[in-house]
């Protein structure tokens, strides 16, 4: 018998094992190692491109006028950039461990800091919500205390900021987290890289001051705890812990939401909790594949954000429960 990794919850274990095995018994081993190929040239584009698009809008912001309609596009465009890059992160170095170290490292840092992440920290905390899903183990659990409509409200503001700032302060201070990967090697790196991009921005400030004021803070300020709450909600808003296929909120993501999100969001983020090396540019496959399984076996659908966002910022139900729809008699699997 396997033995279950330490600090793992056996039960969450046998779930994720159990949701493979459907998924894998369905779609056969070939299918699945396609789905997990990786285009080197497209994540390379991707990190680029991305890093790309948050310099323009910060030039943009910074030079523009706020009398054109493209300077309000960019500061939204700019406060989703932001959470693209930790989304892409995410992906490729957190579980794909793309590139070699310590170039990984680097860059890695570099798409994390706009999001005020600490790559390693981000890693060790996200790989144990992975294992430790929907359980007292769950590095997302204070989620769970954002539960009024008050305190979903004010964490869609720039007092998520603050929130986040105490926070994760004390959670390294009470969980003693060390890196997922590298050690000290990788604490040195990343912190001389995070030193490089402060440096970065001091020169930046000292040439023109509204580059990172207007280019940086007033879109992490004001557009990104938005555009954050509505990741949470796409998520794990919804999760039925005794359906191992049920790990998410399973909501029908389209061209538009999926590239806001980088294709990590709802449907798109169960299939990376069952599989969590398929690239993002794989997940259109996937989900065609996935979907029927989901829906077969009783995986509540969402069709409507506005439903969604309406239960989460009312307060009338808890992160990581059930929608209220999915238990009604005669009420399809989808909505």
């Amino acid at each position: 018998m396997n033995e279950v990794p330490t600090g793992q919850d056996p039960s969450r274990e046998l779930q994720l094992r159990a949701a493979r095995a459907i998924i894998a018994r369905e779609l056969g081993a070939e299918r699945l190692a396609r789905l997990h190929e990786t285009n080197l040239a497209i994540d390379l584009a991707a990190i680029a491109g991305l890093i790309a698009l948050f310099l323009a809008c910060a030039w943009q912001l910074a030079t523009g006028s706020l009398t054109q309609p493209l300077w309000w596009l960019c500061l939204f465009v700019q406060g989703d950039v932001i959470v693209l890059m930790a989304i892409l992160n995410h992906d490729a170095f957190v579980h794909r461990k793309l590139l070699p170290t310590p170039l990984r490292w680097v860059v890695s840092s570099v798409l994390a800091w706009p999001a005020q992440l600490r790559s390693a920290l981000y890693e060790s905390q996200h790989l144990t919500h992975h294992r430790m899903l929907g359980t007292d183990g769950d590095t997302e659990m204070h989620k769970g205390g954002i539960d009024t409509m008050f305190k979903r409200i004010v964490y869609a503001t720039p007092a998520l900021i603050v929130f986040r700032a105490l926070f994760y302060r004390g959670l390294i201070v009470k969980q003693q987290v060390k890196p997922a990967h590298g050690g000290e090697a990788r604490l040195r790196w990343e912190k001389g890289t995070r030193y490089a991009i402060i440096a970065l921005v001091l020169a930046s400030l000292a040439w023109d001051w509204r580059l990172p004021v207007f280019g940086y803070l007033l879109p992490f300020a004001t557009v990104t705890p938005l555009v954050n709450t509505v990741r949470i909600v796409l998520e794990h808003f919804d999760l039925e812990r005794s359906n191992p296929l049920w790990v998410g909120t399973f909501y029908r993501t389209g061209f538009f939401s999926r590239v806001m999100f980088w294709w990590g969001t709802g449907d798109c983020h169960m299939v990376h909790h069952f599989y969590a090396n398929i690239p993002f540019y794989r997940m259109g496959e996937a989900l065609r594949l996935m979907r029927p399984i989901l829906i077969r076996h009783g995986v509540y659908e969402h069709r409507s954000l506005v439903r969604l966002l309406a239960q989460w910022f009312s307060g009338s139900r808890p992160h990581w429960s059930v929608p209220p729809a999915a238990g009604e008699e005669g009420v399809p699997r989808t909505a």
